[in-house]
């Protein structure tokens, strides 16, 4: 953690101490800032400090920009729009003050998240069917930073072709609305704003139903993006029908509906698709894109980003799973242990099946490892 400067007046964080890394040291990112689920444990105040930067950086419409730090917002605009990244905010905050118990900062959370929360429902549903969409930046907004199998289903694997990510309802960002509108409603039931809880409530229960009612595939028994144009499965005659990490999410969010779960268990523990050595991939292992060689920065068609198994990890915690969860957790270990016995480092990603990576290293990320250690292991 760096002391304020420039353009904030609270401490803040690089991603990487890497000294020829410049990308790294662009300040802070929504999902980056996730490791203050367990810095908050160091220093609650720090932690805070640290979101705050957001909360004093955000646009009067809302919008929290894909950077924010020393040099101010950056947002990165492309076809005439703004750039922001995956909404882990209210949740994040929430985390923060369940070990804080700062009521104030949660007071000034809670109405950041609830005007960028307005900015979403504004600027990532444009066909206004309660799905949601990713900005035309969608690359570096929907966090792959690289080619995936489905956002660029037509660049024939180059990372700057063609992105469909905004012309789909975006399975993982719905549900990250979703999981923003349920710890804003926490937040709201904390503060003691009765009509703040039913607005979000009720907000959380629509969310929901569209999830289950359009993106839950009967016939697979998993959750896909579907097309926006129409609400199906196929884009332009090709399927987006590809089991990614992310149709496990509805479960971190609380939206999967309790009779999906058992399917989506049977898909996890499945040991040709995602029950790897090293941990879920970020692709399922019978796709035909998936890879497990972690060959550069990036790599979203099955090497394991620690983060992202959390997510799944808390999925199943949240109905009751917890000898899975803990599975995941011992395998999420096994890959770090086995790298830091390795080469004494962490890494922006790992191999689901194998140990040799050539990724950027030392990410400040992969501390979600001590919660895992806190919410598992610490029983």
């Amino acid at each position: 953690m760096l002391p304020a400067r420039g353009k904030t007046h609270y401490n803040y964080y690089v991603f990487s101490r890497n000294p020829i890394w410049g990308w790294a040291h662009g300040h802070q990112v929504m999902h980056e800032s996730l490791s203050m689920l367990t810095y908050v444990y160091l220093d609650a105040k720090s932690a805070q400090e640290s979101q705050r930067i957001y909360i004093e950086q955000q646009y009067d419409d809302g919008l929290i920009g894909y950077r924010h730090g020393p040099r101010g917002p950056q947002v990165y605009p492309h076809e005439g729009q703004a750039t922001t990244s995956a909404p882990f905010f209210s949740w994040t905050n929430w985390e923060i003050y369940k070990v804080s118990k700062d009521k104030e900062f949660l007071s000034d959370c809670y109405k950041a998240g609830v005007k960028y929360l307005g900015y979403l429902e504004r600027e990532r549903d444009k066909d206004k069917d309660g799905m949601f969409e990713w900005g035309p930046y969608g690359i570096i907004e929907n966090v792959r930073d690289g080619w995936n199998a489905v956002f660029q289903l037509f660049s024939e694997g180059e990372d700057e072709g063609r992105d469909i990510s905004d012309e789909l309802d975006a399975l993982d960002l719905t549900v990250q609305v979703a999981n923003e509108l349920h710890y804003l409603q926490l937040m709201a039931m904390e503060l003691g704003d009765k009509e703040g809880s039913q607005t979000l409530s009720e907000k959380f229960v629509k969310v929901k139903e569209l999830i289950n009612q359009n993106m839950w595939d009967p016939v697979d028994k998993f959750y896909y993006h579907v097309a926006m144009k129409d609400n199906t499965f196929l884009f332009e005659g090709e399927s987006l029908k590809r089991k990614e990490i992310i149709g496990f999410y509805p479960m971190w969010a609380h939206v999967a509906e309790k009779e999906h779960v058992a399917a989506l268990e049977k898909h996890l523990t499945n040991e040709k698709s995602f029950w790897r050595k090293y941990g879920v991939p970020t692709l399922s292992a019978e796709d035909l894109n998936y890879t497990s060689f972690v060959d550069g920065c990036c790599r979203w068609n099955g090497p394991v980003w620690l983060l992202w198994d959390y997510m799944v990890l808390k999925g199943f915690q949240n109905y009751g799973y917890d000898k899975l969860s803990r599975e995941i957790a011992d395998k999420m270990m096994l890959a770090v242990t086995t790298q830091l016995e390795k080469n004494h480092r962490f890494w922006e990603s790992y191999s689901p099946d194998n140990t040799v990576l050539e990724c950027p290293s030392n990410y400040i990320w992969d501390s979600i490892m001590a919660k895992v250690l806190i919410d598992l292991y610490d029983k």
